[in-house]
């Protein structure tokens, strides 16, 4: 775990240039933000496109030819391990005919090999091969025909991509790497991959995920808490940093109650866990979300498909032999996965979501109630619960996203 020195009661001081919570929020967005076409178009090209996302983790990249692809706006990318074993990022277009040359993740050998006429570039994104190129090509210079580049990056063992390859990082982190973090990905095994779809926009599940104040509610089952004033949500740059506050004078990374909970549970912590004094929920925007516990380490990534439809793809770390995480029961939401694309869908539970004892299932079909909702004349978003651990942040995540879409930036 990596801790900088910052003591818990530091992390929310003033930072220049620093989002800072409202202290009376209000709706930004209108209903059109979530519901319209023409609104997902423009932010597929002015946000996402202009934004780092989540790729995958150093250990799915070891090897020379791995690879791992991502999804930036309209930009399709991808992150490669070279001969030399530089990580580089490119665009994942042939330069031919524009085809998209890798899918998901794997190793490619030596070579990208496009699908379509089999043009053939090194791992260093180089055009190397054109079949029938003397008589289909004659004098054909292939100088400007490589790959074309992508940012990357590397944090806490995270791969991000970005379309552009002068994309500033550190500024995007916007003081992520002064404060503690969880748990070294590099020391754990992967005990979970699964995708949830979710009929609902995107920034629905992200204001979900942001909001402190459902916690004690919509959660009773399953947190349990905590109430609005024993947790907050930390401006760091555009990104949210939550903890719980329950204990006086201690931010934790978890809910009383869980921490409760975990103390009859005899399995084995990670290995400098027990402070928990980082953070519960790295909201880091636009579509990434870190979870730790003392057991283990999730990372979801926010895939928009629709102004209505959006993936969810969850992927747990932990110590060999562990499953799941520490607060979710899993055991519906297995039970209810596709058996063509392998997506866990509510419209397959075989218990009501309220029921599943899984906080993800019951934020699911919040989440789509809201989504329907805001489709009637009389939908209207009333007053917003006050403080970090309200719904004060959402605010802030409105006018980043409304930037963005607006060309203004954030």
């Amino acid at each position: 775990m990596n801790d900088s020195g910052h003591s818990p009661g530091q992390i929310g001081g003033q930072i220049p240039g620093q989002w800072q919570v409202p202290k009376d929020p209000k709706q930004i967005l209108e209903p059109a933000a979530y519901t319209s076409p023409e609104w997902f178009a423009a932010e597929q090209k002015n946000l996402f496109g202009k934004s780092w996302v989540f790729a995958g983790v150093l250990s799915d990249l070891a090897k020379p030819g791995d690879f791992t692809t991502a999804q930036a706006g309209h930009y399709p990318l991808a992150a490669v391990r070279g001969r030399d074993g530089e990580l580089r990022g490119f665009h994942n277009i042939c330069r031919h005919r524009g085809a998209e040359i890798l899918e998901r993740a794997g190793n490619m050998g030596g070579a990208f090999v496009c699908p379509y006429h089999e043009w053939t570039y090194d791992l260093a994104g180089k055009l190397k091969g054109i079949p029938e190129e003397t008589d289909c090509f004659p004098g054909l210079d292939r100088s400007g025909l490589n790959l074309h580049d992508a940012g990357l990056a590397v944090f806490k063992d995270m791969v991000f991509l970005h379309p552009d390859p002068g994309a500033d990082f550190q500024a995007w982190l916007g003081g992520l790497d002064q404060i503690a973090w969880p748990h070294d990905i590099s020391t754990l095994v992967e005990t979970r991959d699964v995708t949830y779809e979710m009929n609902c926009n995107w920034k629905i599940f992200y204001e979900n995920a942001i909001d402190g104040y459902h916690l004690k509610y919509l959660h009773k089952k399953t947190f349990g808490g905590p109430a609005p004033a024993g947790n907050d949500f930390v401006p760091r740059g555009k990104h949210l940093v939550w903890y719980s506050t329950e204990i006086p004078g201690r931010n934790m990374a978890f809910p009383k109650k869980v921490a409760e909970r975990l103390k009859s549970d005899d399995r084995p912590m990670i290995p400098g866990s027990e402070s928990a004094d980082y953070g519960g929920v790295y909201m880091l925007f636009p579509t990434t979300i870190a979870l730790p516990n003392p057991y283990n380490f999730s990372v979801s990534q926010l895939i928009p498909l629709a102004a209505d439809k959006t993936l969810i793809r969850s992927r747990v770390w932990g110590l060999p032999g562990g499953t799941g995480r520490a607060s979710q029961n899993i055991a519906a939401s297995e039970r209810a996965r596709d058996p063509h694309s392998g997506h866990v869908r509510l419209d397959l539970l075989d218990v009501h979501p309220t029921d599943s004892l899984d906080h993800q299932l019951e934020d699911m079909w919040i989440c789509e109630k809201l989504q329907r909702a805001m489709h009637s004349p009389k939908f209207k978003v009333g007053p917003l619960a006050k403080g970090g651990g309200g719904e004060a942040t959402l605010e802030i995540f409105q006018n980043i996203v409304r930037n963005y879409v607006e060309g203004t930036g954030a």
